[in-house]
């Protein structure tokens, strides 16, 4: 399963941007008919963005449909119809009727974003629905809804806890939220840093200015690489005895780890 580090948000209904963002080096690009459009614009972007999956059938990209409590989720997701589409990103994420309703349209990967304290409370059920392919952390709205400020030491447990559902429902890891000040690198890569040791796989991006650093934070570091090298050139060498490496035993999930870092380069 191939990780993805980046994933970059485009509003729908600037199909201008279109090109932009899948020539932006991000591993995928969401055309988002959410946040990113104002109300009185969901249906005229929901048609352009019909006419250019039609228009462009060679381009793959995610979508990020409205809510399934809104009135606009029912349209949106008639779009998972197009081969196009690579995967739906569901916006707040609860209740397994709105997995159903994509999956009678087209058996394709799901992203839920995690935002509400309802879909928090129920992560670890949210994780085994069906075409679950990882959870996104909705980590701004998540913070508005439970009044919170802080981004860092705040969401620690939230965090935490969605890498668990994950790994407890045999899916992907999860996708770690935005960095809204999209000004800010220094941020953006510090809170890129923090969500790779949490065990996260990767970062929603709101500015194809932002991809290049969360790509290269999700990368194996060149320490990385040479350690997983050193470890299985070690057990090659082994022949099945015992195996040490600078002093420390090296055991199974040593080399399971040591090959996952391998399998990145690819």
């Amino acid at each position: 399963m191939q990780k993805i580090r980046s994933m970059l948000f485009v509003p729908a209904n600037r199909p201008e941007r279109y090109s932009k963002a899948l020539n932006s080096g991000s591993d995928a690009v969401i055309i988002d008919l959410e946040d990113a459009v104002p109300e009185a614009d969901k249906i005229t972007a929901r048609v352009q963005l019909k006419q250019w999956l039609i228009a462009h059938p060679e381009q793959q990209v995610m979508i990020r449909v409205n809510a399934d409590q809104t009135p606009w989720f029912t349209e949106d997701i008639l779009l998972a119809q197009y081969a196009n589409v690579c995967a739906i990103v569901l916006a707040k994420a609860e209740q397994e009727r709105a997995f159903e309703a994509i999956k009678s349209i087209r058996n394709l990967a799901i992203y839920p974003i995690i935002e509400t304290p309802y879909g928090m409370a129920h992560v670890e059920e949210i994780a085994g629905f069906p075409a679950v392919q990882a959870l996104i952390f909705g980590s701004i709205d998540f913070q508005l809804e439970m009044q919170m400020t802080g981004d860092a030491l705040e969401l620690m447990y939230f965090r935490n806890r969605m890498v668990l559902a994950s790994k407890l429902a045999g899916i992907a890891q999860p996708i770690d939220g935005v960095t809204a000040d999209f000004s800010n690198l220094e941020l953006l890569s510090d809170e890129t840093i923090q969500a790779k040791k949490l065990g996260f796989q990767g970062k929603l991006c709101i500015h194809p200015k932002q991809v290049d650093i969360v790509q290269q934070v999700f990368k194996p570091s060149f320490a990385e690489v040479q350690w997983a090298k050193e470890v299985l050139a070690a057990v090659q060498a082994a022949q099945g005895q015992t195996i040490s490496l600078n002093g420390k035993m090296i055991d199974k999930p040593i080399i399971s780890q040591a090959e996952k870092i391998l399998q990145q380069l690819d």
